[in-house]
């Protein structure tokens, strides 16, 4: 019988490692980026190799997911969104 503990649900919504499978490394470089300071679809390819057509498809998905919204002052990462970024690199 496997007695490993099983993957905590994140918000009730998606598990940890489902979020992970969904978003790709890509996604959770972004969100790295994001949580890291940056902004806006710009600063994230300043600051990474990430293109503006991945970007595209990456942050309506974190969005979708509940990780990133979008304010008046530009990405942020959400509580869930922090929440995965400490199970995944243990923070």
């Amino acid at each position: 019988m496997n007695m490993s503990p099983r993957p905590q649900p994140l918000t009730g919504r998606f598990e940890t490692e489902t979020v992970r499978y969904l978003v790709g490394d890509l996604g959770l470089h972004i969100l790295l980026l994001i949580d890291q300071g940056c902004t806006s679809d710009a600063e994230i390819m300043k600051f990474s190799t990430v293109t503006a057509t991945c970007l595209d498809v990456k942050i309506p998905l974190l969005k979708t997911l509940g990780l990133v919204r979008e304010s008046s002052s530009g990405y942020e990462v959400t509580s869930e969104g922090l929440q995965v970024l400490r199970e995944i690199y243990g923070w």
